[in-house]
C-alpha cells in the first residue's frame, strides 16, 4: 500500500494530530483541483481508513479556515461525499450529520439572506464542536484500531 507512514507515528498521543499524520504522505498525492474523476482515481490506491480520514481533514481545514461556505466555493467540495463516508466509517455520527446538513443547505450555491447565512454560522460552530469532541478521537481510536491501513511494518491484529 502507498503512503504509508512509519510506525512510530501511531504512538502521537494528541488526537488531531494523529488522525492528520497518519494520512499526511497522501495529502499531496490526492488531487482535489482536477474534478471528481481524477479525485476518484487519485483514492483508488488508498485504504478505506485513509481515504476517509484524508477528506476530513481537508474539510476540517476548509471548515475551520473559512466555515462550510468556504468549503463549498472552492474546489475542496469535492471531499464533501468522501468525507461523509469517512465520519461514517469511524462511527463520528453527529459530525456526518452536519457534513449532510451543510451539503443539503449548500446545495451548490451559497445560503442567502440573514436566516441562510446564520443557519451555516451555527453549523459552523456546531462542527467545530464535534471536531474536537468526536471526530478527532474517533478518528484517532480508528487509526489506532486499524494500524495496517496506516503504518508500514505492522502485522494485522497488532
Amino acid at each position: 500500500m502507498p503512503h504509508l507512514v512509519t510506525p512510530d507515528v501511531l504512538a502521537e498521543p494528541d488526537d488531531a494530530q494523529l488522525m492528520w499524520r497518519a494520512v499526511e504522505p497522501a495529502w499531496n498525492a490526492v488531487s482535489i483541483y482536477d474534478g471528481p474523476t481524477r479525485f476518484a482515481a487519485d483514492l483508488a490506491p488508498l485504504t478505506p481508513g485513509q481515504r476517509g480520514l484524508l477528506a476530513l481533514n481537508w474539510l476540517a481545514s476548509e471548515v475551520y479556515n473559512g466555515g462550510f461556505e468556504q468549503l463549498f466555493d472552492n474546489p475542496t467540495r469535492v471531499v464533501v461525499p468522501e468525507a461523509l463516508a469517512g465520519a461514517r466509517l469511524i462511527g463520528a455520527t453527529r459530525t456526518a450529520e452536519l457534513i449532510d446538513a451543510a451539503a443539503r443547505a449548500y446545495g451548490g450555491a451559497r445560503p442567502r439572506g440573514h436566516k441562510a447565512r446564520g443557519e451555516a454560522d451555527a453549523l459552523n460552530e456546531d462542527f467545530y464542536a464535534a471536531a474536537d469532541s468526536e471526530m478527532y478521537p474517533r478518528g484517532a481510536a480508528y487509526v489506532r484500531a486499524h494500524p495496517v491501513e496506516f503504518a508500514a511494518g505492522v502485522a494485522p491484529g497488532a
